[in-house]
Formats: C-alpha cells, structure tokens, sequence
C-alpha cells in the first residue's frame, strides 16, 4: 500500500496512485459551528496532504486576526475589520491608499530574519508526519497588492501601467522571494501560489494584461521552487479557464479552482492529464443546498471527467451553510 506522499506524488505524475488522494480545507466559521464533530470526520477520513503551520510569517491563511470581529493593522501596514468570528475581513484603510506614498515604503521583509523559530515548528510538524505530502507557504502577489493599494486603486494601475505600479509589485515580488528562501530551507514537498484572478463569469483583468504583468513574476518564483525539487500548487477562485494553459505553461503541478464555475465538461477538454485538479467539489451549490446523493454523483463526475491516471486530488471547503451529512459524503472520494 503507498503512503499518502508516495499517493500524492503519482497522482502530479499520473502514474497510477492506488486510489485518489484526499485534501480538505477547514475554514475557521465551519469549524466554530461543528467543532468536535468535524474533527472527527477529518480523524476518520485518513487526509494524504497537510498544511505545515506557517503561523508567524503574516500569512493570510494563518495569521487569526483575519477570522476575528474587530479591526487591526497588518504587519504591511493596512487595517482591516472583521464584521464576522471566522470569516476572513475586509481591507478598509489601505496603507498606500495614496501612490505617492510608496517611494517611502518598505516591505516586512526586514521581519523574515527572526523567523527561524517557525522554520523549525514547519520541522517538527514534518518529522510528525512523514507519510504525507505536506504543502508550505502561501504566495499571494496580485491580491497583497489589492492589500497594500486598495482594489480599485490597483485595477487604474494596471489600466495605467505607471512607474509606481512596476515598482510596487516588484517589492511585493522580492518579499516572496526572500519568503521562499526561508521556506525552501524545510522539506515541504510543494509551495502554495494563491491568487484569486476570477469572477463568476470571467477574470478580473484581460489575458494579455495577467501575460505581461503578472506571468513573469510567477515564472520566476516557481523557477526557485523547482530548482529546489519541489512541486507548485496553485489556488485561484473564479471563472480562470483563460488561464488554464498558461498555469500548465509556467510549472504548476496542481491547481485548485471552481471548476463547477467555468463547467467541468469544458475544463477536462482542455487541461485532462495536462495539469493535477486539486479539487474543488462546488462550494457554492452542491456542498451547502445538494443532498448527500448530489453530492455522490459530483463526485462521480469530477472522476470521470478529470482523472487520467492521476491528476485529480479530491478537496473541498465547505462553510458553515453545509450540512454535516454533506461534509461527511464530501470526503469519500474513492467509494
């Protein structure tokens, strides 16, 4: 029998895993509502991919102000307030609300070098768990500029093209480069790229616009990671199916996205066996209003449709909208 990394690892490969690898995403209202039940589902279900505890670098996904009610300033320098216990809040006083402001800005970069205490719980977490693949870092550059800018301040510099806009992301790129030589010290087996460039119907910015601007700073970032052996897994909600070659042109192995959104059908004519489906079993729909029997036949279909001896890891998120029996059917990928 393999282990859930050896699973992993030829699922991204598509050389046949014994079954199909299982992930979950627990977010933090879900787990306020069903606390010791849903732990015991996650206990029960045997998940093959972890997340390493980033706890301490800022990371949206870690960092438990985002999930607090209340309002706090970030360590880039934006206030945010939370309206919500466990629902991620919303930026409201960004701290270049004013572009002019940038030439005196800086980065938390400086914060990075006292970090190594956390390096070392990625670690221990590790060495607890060495039959699973374990997933680090979490890289955000279009949305830590909506952070630092405002959205609609940053869509006019995108339209705009301005010398500030170069020189903003290009400090958000050197931060994450500086992160990722931090994390590439442990032996994670992939990096988390994660912005979200959809809509419901279509992405935020033009294709030609995401090549010119944002392309070569991923290509750059997953160039580091690969040169240091691991994989590149990539989060992006929303309508992205113009993006699907692309992500399989720069290297990432894995992509979790709405594939519900742009139409399974349509996503597994372009991209079946190119690239590995990190999920997502639809969270806006079939998780929260379908019975357990949809939910079985989704399933059944992201199989049918995605999997090619391989490429296809069963994940989803569900909210606190979700029924438990729901969660529970949403984690048997392999009946």
């Amino acid at each position: 029998m393999m282990t859930s990394k050896e699973r992993v690892i030829k699922t991204l490969k598509f050389e046949k895993p014994d079954r199909i690898p299982i992930d979950f995403w627990t977010l933090p209202a879900t787990k306020l509502k069903y606390g010791d039940a849903l732990d015991k589902l996650i206990k029960e279900a045997n998940l093959d991919i972890l997340s390493a505890p980033n706890q301490g670098f800022g990371d949206l996904s870690s960092d438990p102000r985002h999930y607090e009610i209340g309002s706090f300033v970030d360590t880039w320098g934006s206030g945010w307030e939370g309206r919500q216990r466990g629902i991620v809040g919303e930026v409201k006083r960004p701290v270049l609300d004013d572009i002019r402001k940038i030439y005196d800005y800086k980065t938390p970069k400086h914060l990075l070098p006292n970090k190594e205490s956390q390096l070392q719980d990625i670690r221990t977490f590790i060495d607890h768990h060495p039959d699973h693949f374990i997933l680090g870092g979490w890289i955000i550059i279009f949305e830590r500029m909506q952070f630092v800018r405002g959205t609609i301040n940053l869509y006019l510099d995108i339209l705009e093209e301005s010398k500030e806009f170069f020189m903003l992301r290009d400090m958000i790129e050197d931060y994450y480069t500086a992160y990722l030589d931090m994390i590439l010290k442990t032996d994670i087996d992939a990096v988390v790229l994660a912005d979200d460039w959809g809509s419901q119907r279509s992405l935020l910015i033009s294709p030609d616009s995401w090549r010119k601007l944002f392309k070569p700073v991923y290509q750059r970032l997953i160039n580091r990671i690969k040169s240091a052996g691991k994989f590149v897994f990539m989060h992006s909600d929303g309508y992205i199916y113009d993006l699907y070659d692309e992500l399989v042109e720069i290297g990432i192995d894995a992509v979790n996205s709405q594939v519900w959104c742009m139409g399974v059908e349509k996503v597994s004519e372009k991209c079946k066996g190119r690239i590995t489906f990190w999920g997502e079993l639809c969270r806006q729909q079939i998780l929260p209003h379908g019975s357990v029997k949809e939910i079985e036949t989704a399933i059944g279909k992201m199989r049918d449709y995605l999997y090619a001896d391989g490429g296809l890891i069963g994940q989803s998120e569900p909210g606190p909208d979700t029924p438990l029996v729901n969660i529970e059917a949403s984690l048997k990928w392999n009946k």
